[in-house]
C-alpha cells in the first residue's frame, strides 16, 4: 500500500496550534482545502481509521488520533487493532 501524499499533509498541517480546533469544528471545509480522493474524504469524514492507516506516516496517524480526542493508550490500543496486512492480501 503506497501513502497518500495529499492526507499525510493534512494529517501534519492539523500539528499546528489550531490543528484540534480545524478538526472539531471545519473538519469538510479543512479537508477541502487539499486533493484527497473521494474514498480518502469519506474516509476522514466517518473516521475510518483502519482505511486511512496504511495510506499515512504512522506517527503522522498517531498524533491524528489525539487530535481525534483519544489519549495516548486508546490510540495505541486502536493503531495495534488494525490488521494492515489485509489490503495487501484482498488487495
Amino acid at each position: 500500500m503506497q501513502s497518500d501524499y495529499w492526507l499525510n499533509k493534512l494529517l501534519f498541517d492539523l500539528q499546528g496550534p489550531d490543528g484540534k480546533n480545524l478538526w472539531s469544528e471545519h473538519r469538510e471545509t479543512t479537508i477541502d482545502k487539499y486533493p484527497v480522493s473521494h474514498e480518502i474524504r469519506q474516509a476522514l469524514l466517518s473516521d475510518d481509521y483502519e482505511y486511512l492507516y496504511p495510506r499515512t506516516n504512522p506517527y503522522l496517524m498517531r498524533f491524528f488520533l489525539l487530535i481525534c480526542g483519544y489519549d495516548d493508550q486508546k490510540s495505541i490500543e486502536i493503531l495495534s487493532s488494525i490488521d494492515t496486512r489485509k489490503e495487501e492480501v484482498n488487495g
